[in-house]
């Protein structure tokens, strides 16, 4: 789903933001609207201008929460399966979003960041693009040798001794 799109914007839903909405300079769209996101996205930000728009949404409401242990290590369990490779920060933001869903709560993340949707939608969560469409199905993703095709979990295959590479195969349409 796209920012664009109508009827996306819900003022029942809580949107977990990534570094995204302020790198793209989306951040207006969300002065009105319950948004939090975690420590770790200000970090990321390091544009004078996203920083200024990240400063101006935490005065008009934005908050920063930290994501409770049991939940960034379900979404680490997640990445198990979908071999995703995610940053402590998109590990975060996931992880605040399942919690809130959890508890009842309608939340979505809101990011362009392709392997984020990729787990946001494997666990059953939504998710909110930005600038870019959004991903259409679940991947999946593993090693494969370059030389001789087995599937391996390292960077040099057992078998050959030749380099692996990340290759996706398909999941389930969304």
């Amino acid at each position: 789903m796209n920012l664009f799109d109508n009827d996306t914007m819900d003022n029942d839903v809580i949107y977990i933001l990534d570094s995204t909405v302020f790198l793209e300079k989306y951040s207006d769209r969300f002065s009105e609207k319950a948004c939090v996101t975690v420590y770790e996205v200000s970090e990321e930000i390091k544009d004078p201008y996203a920083q200024i728009q990240f400063d101006m949404l935490v005065k008009s409401g934005l908050s920063i929460l930290s994501s409770k242990d049991e939940y960034v290590n379900a979404v680490k369990d997640k990445l198990k399966d979908t071999g995703d490779k995610l940053s402590a920060t998109d590990i975060n933001v996931i992880a605040l979003c399942m919690e809130f869903v959890r508890k009842g709560k309608k939340a979505v993340v809101v990011t362009d960041d392709y392997g984020i949707q990729n787990t946001v939608k494997s666990l059953g969560l939504k998710y909110l693009a930005v600038s870019q469409k959004g991903i259409k199905r679940v991947l999946k993703w593993r090693r494969k040798c370059t030389a001789c095709g087995a599937d391996t979990d390292k960077e040099i295959c057992d078998i050959c001794g030749s380099e692996t590479k990340f290759v996706s195969s398909s999941g389930k349409k969304h």
